[in-house]
């Protein structure tokens, strides 16, 4: 029968997936910072830019950004959205006659899997053993936990690793200082960081950045005030400056090289 199948599918590429209760103790690597003995910052050494912030300091505003952006039935599946499965599988139908690129229909949970426990490797079993580990983290952890790695460990472009260090690295601003149009650039980004770099591409970035903001309305999370107004405004970001000079050059290098 279909269910004796499908449970013989999940048996079989469930056997040999990482052990997913290592997600509750799971700490990403972080920035380590060198200060000189008079107490002035030298340098920052990381092969990931991350700042770890936990899902309580997170604005309620960006979480509901990604969702919409990323998930919207966040809070209602189980791991995997059935319907968000079948309406990319539609669209990709329609790619294919078209040459266009297929779209993806990971919720945030499978992001999660896929960052932390499993390689980039594209294959159907590969997405099979995200969506068999996306339903086991489901019953391990809260959404709010989910949430709160998804955010400090998705990339979103310019050296930058979890949105902490995206709006360091972007606007110069912690994540409580974030405006409604920042919050909607940083959840702009996880679909492309390239295309979408503000930096490189402002005219992609905003209008990325403005389609997020339109997403928030639809969902009622913002008015249309605020939609009318920020859907206006101008990207402004951090100036780039030279954040590695050239002072204590050899002890730095040594620091790099016992850090890395």
């Amino acid at each position: 029968s279909c269910l004796l199948f499908t449970i013989s599918i999940f048996f079989y590429f469930g056997r040999d997936l990482p052990a997913f209760n290592k997600l509750k103790s799971y700490q990403p690597p972080v920035v380590s910072k060198i200060f000189a003995s008079d107490g002035n910052f030298l340098e920052e050494y990381s092969k990931e830019n991350r700042v770890y912030t936990s899902f309580e300091k997170v604005p309620e505003k960006l979480v509901n950004a990604f969702i919409v952006t990323e998930d919207t039935n966040f809070y209602f599946h189980q791991g995997f959205d059935i319907k968000g499965i079948a309406r990319a599988f539609l669209k990709n139908m329609s790619n294919f006659f078209n040459n266009k690129r297929p779209q993806g229909a990971s919720t945030i949970t499978q992001q999660v899997a896929k960052n932390i426990l499993l390689t980039n490797e594209v294959s159907i079993s590969r997405k099979i053993k995200e969506i068999i580990l996306s339903m086991r983290i489901e019953k391990v952890m809260t959404k709010q936990k989910i949430m709160e790695l998804y955010l400090n460990e998705i990339y979103l472009g310019n050296r930058s690793y979890g949105v902490t260090a995206a709006s360091i690295n972007y606007f110069n601003k912690s994540l409580s200082e974030l405006n409604l149009q920042e919050i909607a650039m940083l959840a702009a980004l996880p679909k492309a960081p390239s295309t979408y770099n503000p930096y490189r591409n402002p005219i992609k970035a905003m209008k990325r950045r403005n389609w997020v903001i339109k997403r928030l309305y639809d969902e009622g999370f913002i008015s249309q005030d605020e939609l009318e107004i920020t859907t206006n405004k101008q990207i402004n970001l951090r100036e780039k400056s030279n954040l590695f000079k050239k002072k204590a050059s050899y002890f730095k290098e040594a620091v790099r090289r016992e850090i890395i």
